[in-house]
């Protein structure tokens, strides 16, 4: 497990960005990520029906400081595209998991499971996840890990 980071140095910064303008207004601000060089970590893209139609809701991820990710936030909200931008630091692992035999009884504080229609849908902190999947050794058949995510505005959830 690595090390805790202090403040200055980077961390993962959760940046949730909405744009109008469809598929153009995404390659827009994608072109903008690699001109300013950001350091992108992860990157999600999802769309959702807002109230003047269509929306696509960004996600990323940023490895730097948080003061940076300030920074990059600002730069970012003043894109024509954007709709609107929230930055939070906290993020969720999250794990897709079949296992073998029941394992609802067995989670540390801090990991959120359900289950729907067979997966077992597993969520909590990096490190802790980690640990918690660590310790089911041969119990888990089949694992797809689609890392740290972020919900900004709702608490990383």
């Amino acid at each position: 497990m690595a090390a805790p980071r202090s403040q200055g140095e980077a961390s993962l910064n959760a940046v949730e960005v909405r744009l109008s303008g469809g598929m153009l207004a995404l390659v827009r601000f994608l072109m903008t990520l690699q001109n300013k060089r950001m350091p992108v970590a992860r990157f999600t893209v999802g769309r959702e029906d807002g109230p003047r139609g269509e929306i696509l809701r960004v996600t990323i991820l940023l490895d730097c400081p948080p003061e940076s990710a300030r920074r990059y936030a600002t730069l970012l909200s003043a894109l024509e595209d954007v709709e609107e931008i929230e930055e939070d630091g906290e993020t969720l692992e999250v794990t897709l998991l079949k296992v073998s035999g029941a394992i609802l009884g067995e989670v540390p504080a801090g990991i959120g499971l359900h289950e729907e229609g067979g997966t077992v849908v597993a969520t909590g902190p990096t490190g802790k996840l980690d640990a918690w999947l660590a310790s089911m050794g041969n119990d888990v058949k089949d694992a797809v890990r689609l890392g740290p995510v972020a919900r900004p505005g709702t608490g990383g959830a």
